[in-house]
């Protein structure tokens, strides 16, 4: 909903705000406040969800209580709000002092925030060396650059951290942010799990995690991780024992079997898509020829170019997000 109002004081009268009010019961004394001002927009919104909708051009967010919705956590929604740099004030803050939240908002820059559901992306493949890694980084790091909404990268390895070979060694470990010792670490934007052979030994020591079985609580943090991101994007061998969790079929997870043109490798990601149940598609990285470009059942080509995956490239990304965003490369 969007509504003008007439007279009073802004420190530029022309410069039109859009102030965005979410709560399911405004305060009658903000919109009294908000009403006194000229060139002014107000929008408003109820749930979570309509908030995040309506925060494309907003520079000032007045925020009482919402109703919560499953696709749109608290956490997502004041994510997106930290990382697109829009002042937010309670109602009742700014009733203290309309003039300076207002002053405030004139500074901050109107950002464009583009509203999605949330998704889950597998990038899977027993084969080693297919570009899964590549693939998820440029992935995550292209949604957080286009969306300015929260993305994760969980990595499931059996060996060594790939992430923290190709990021940075010190990289908080799962196994420390799942104990809450320390923090996910953000590399532009996204927030990284990474997990290593030894990390998994110590949560789950059977090799396999049970129902009931949990010592530490590593079903919870999955959960929430999932709902603390629009997106999660995960790095994914299916012999881990993590991936029976994370790859039960629910909405929004998309599988993506990755494979280069190599035989054995096309063959373990054809056989993957008929054993892993759900929403699947078969990518093709690193096609060199018109031969693997033809192969049969193939949902997206990616051709070998080693400064696009060096730099993590968007044009890596944009064609699977395409899978899990219909219109991703209409708006981007």
């Amino acid at each position: 909903m969007k509504f003008s109002f007439g007279k009073k004081f802004t420190p530029d009268r022309n410069t039109q705000l859009s102030v965005l009010v979410g709560a399911y019961q405004p305060d009658t004394a903000v919109l009294q406040a908000l009403s006194q001002n000229t060139n002014l927009i107000v929008r408003e919104a109820f749930t979570t969800r309509g908030v995040l909708q309506n925060l494309s051009g907003v520079q000032l967010v007045i925020l009482g209580d919402l109703i919560s919705l499953e696709d749109v956590s608290s956490e997502v929604l004041q994510s997106t709000l930290d990382r697109r740099g829009i002042p937010v004030v309670s109602q009742a803050e700014f009733i203290h002092d309309p003039a300076d939240w207002l002053g405030r908002a004139r500074l901050s820059s109107a950002k464009k925030v583009t509203f999605l559901p949330a998704r889950q992306i597998n990038l899977v493949n027993w084969s080693g060396g297919v570009g899964k890694t590549t693939l998820a980084m440029a992935i995550s790091k292209r949604f957080v650059q286009r969306t300015g909404l929260p993305a994760a990268l969980l990595e499931l390895s059996m060996g060594g951290s790939a992430l923290h070979a190709r990021i940075r060694h010190d990289l908080p470990e799962f196994f420390n942010i799942a104990t809450q010792k320390e923090e996910p670490a953000l590399w532009y934007g996204v927030s990284l799990y990474p997990m290593d052979g030894r990390t998994i030994d110590v949560l789950c020591p059977k090799g396999v995690l049970h129902e009931g079985e949990d010592p530490e609580g590593v079903s919870k943090v999955l959960a929430e991780i999932r709902r603390k991101h629009t997106l999660l994007v995960v790095d994914s061998f299916p012999g881990h024992p993590l991936f029976g969790e994370l790859s039960k079929p629910m909405p929004g997870l998309v599988n993506m079997m990755v494979t280069s043109p190599r035989v054995d490798a096309l063959m373990q990601a054809r056989r993957l898509i008929n054993e892993i149940p759900g929403h699947s598609h078969l990518v093709m990285n690193m096609a060199k020829s018109m031969a693997d470009r033809t192969e049969t059942g193939i949902s997206v080509v990616l051709p070998y170019n080693e400064s696009w995956a060096q730099c993590l490239d968007g044009y890596l990304a944009d064609p699977m997000l395409e899978l899990v965003y219909p219109g991703w490369k209409r708006r981007n």
